[in-house]
């Protein structure tokens, strides 16, 4: 598995390499997120096993660096990327939304209730009931995790990543 996660690493990376100095930096900064988005599959805990699912809902430059991710193994499952425009919450086991006005109350109680982490990269998403946040600090990509709002999901969310994060009840 650190193999497999090492070669995703290194095909970003590889991208990275032709892309302009500005752009460049974004670039690095969706690339890291796509990495991240894969492991936070890897280190969840779901209530039922099924093959993760990674969902984006709203317009955000990850849509083109979420493809590398499309039949990646995790335990033996095949990850699904979804990029419709409207996709169907209950069948994603991690949604990406790229603004806060998507994060309306009725889509939480959904994620809650279909057992999917919300994830977003908009300031104060994990605030408003988003369940992990990109944030960028001291350039550099950092994590905010609402404790309260994955607990009430049924999800477990590993040590490894918990350690990573700012941790919100």
């Amino acid at each position: 598995m650190r193999l497999h996660t090492l070669l995703l690493l290194s095909v970003c990376v590889w991208f990275a390499g032709f892309a302009h100095a500005e752009e460049n930096s974004q670039s690095r900064e969706f690339q890291l997120k796509t990495a991240y988005l894969f492991h936070f599959a890897e280190l969840a805990q779901w209530p039922t096993t099924k093959p993760v699912t990674i969902c984006l809902q709203g317009r955000s430059l990850l849509r083109a660096y979420l493809p590398v991710l499309e039949g990646q193994q995790i335990n033996g499952n095949a990850v699904h990327v979804n990029l419709a425009d409207a996709p169907d919450i209950t069948q994603c086991s991690i949604l990406f939304l790229s603004d806060l006005a998507g994060l309306t109350p009725v889509l939480a109680e959904q994620a809650r209730q279909h057992h999917v982490l919300l994830v977003g990269d908009v300031e104060n998403f994990a605030n408003h009931g988003g369940m992990v946040q990109f944030t960028l600090r001291d350039n550099r990509l950092k994590l905010v995790v609402n404790l309260a709002a994955v607990k009430s999901a049924d999800l477990k969310l590993s040590s490894k990543l918990l350690r990573m994060a700012e941790i919100i009840e």
